[in-house]
């Protein structure tokens, strides 16, 4: 049976730099900072690639928020909701859809050798995933946590299309909240319209912290002494609360034990 005719057309501004680290996400090999930072800049930019298939064109996003994404997050959200330690057995279970994705990939006949952007399309669909997948993973592990703290809050129902898409992941004491797996929302974010961020921050590239960031009107219901800092230096300076300020935004930082066991007392003195 012959193969559909299938041509990938790449963005202008695409480079080969973009394509090495897009590969290298694909095998596995990116490292550092500094590669992370060009491989979100190319996995940008591969959003506006065209993929055409016999008559058919779609933009690499289309591909995924049609082809790959309905397909697979709600049968996803329904598993990870299921489990009992999500944040321990979350990334067998992402993995797996990942491995779907790869079979359903080779499946349609898209993976062509001689086209080698076939490669950075896969890559492409695999990134997003597992943004996707990682990102309600932490979300499932930081309300259970909230809930076992006792910690008052509302949070938007993963199961719901339209929840799951609203403005904030959760509330607390009325303030708009997101939660997020990396600080790299700062740098790309302009304005931000959260109160409050529940992020996660890798540790000497092994391990991981929860840190709250709050805008400073948030701050001001909790208060406090705050120390001037740095984010690039946030984890040795999280012994007390600390004030960032970088580009166009301004913080107040502390850890997320903290965090709860303020706003636990706070909730005592409304009580």
């Amino acid at each position: 049976m012959a193969q559909v005719a299938l041509q990938i057309q790449l963005p202008n501004k695409f480079t080969p730099k973009h394509e090495q680290v897009v590969i290298d996400y694909l095998a596995d090999r990116l490292k550092g900072k500094q590669g992370w930072r060009l491989a979100v800049q190319a996995f940008d930019l591969l959003d506006n690639a065209i993929l055409s298939v016999g008559a058919s064109t779609y933009t690499f996003r289309t591909v995924y928020e049609q082809i790959v994404e309905p397909q697979l997050s709600n049968r996803y959200l329904q598993e990870l909701l299921r489990l009992q330690d999500a944040k321990r057995q979350s990334p067998e279970l992402w993995s797996r859809f990942a491995r779907q994705i790869v079979n359903d990939f080779v499946r349609l006949g898209w993976r062509r050798q001689e086209i080698p952007e076939t490669s950075l399309l896969l890559s492409y669909l695999l990134y997003w995933w597992g943004a996707f997948a990682r990102g309600y993973a932490f979300e499932v592990e930081i309300f259970r946590d909230l809930l076992q703290s006792g910690i008052q809050f509302q949070a938007h129902n993963l199961l719901d299309w339209q929840e799951r898409f609203s403005p904030s992941d959760l509330s607390v004491r009325g303030l708009a909240g997101d939660i997020k797996t990396s600080v790299y929302f700062i740098y790309i974010a302009a304005p931000l319209s959260h109160d409050f961020y529940i992020v996660r921050l890798l540790v000497q590239g092994q391990s991981y912290t929860i840190v709250t960031f709050l805008k400073p009107a948030a701050w001001d219901e909790i208060n406090g002494d705050t120390l001037e800092g740095d984010l690039t230096k946030l984890i040795q300076q999280l012994t007390r609360p600390v004030r960032i300020r970088t580009g166009k935004h301004e913080f107040v930082a502390l850890d997320y034990t903290e965090w709860k066991r303020r706003i636990l007392q706070l909730q005592g003195e409304i009580q």
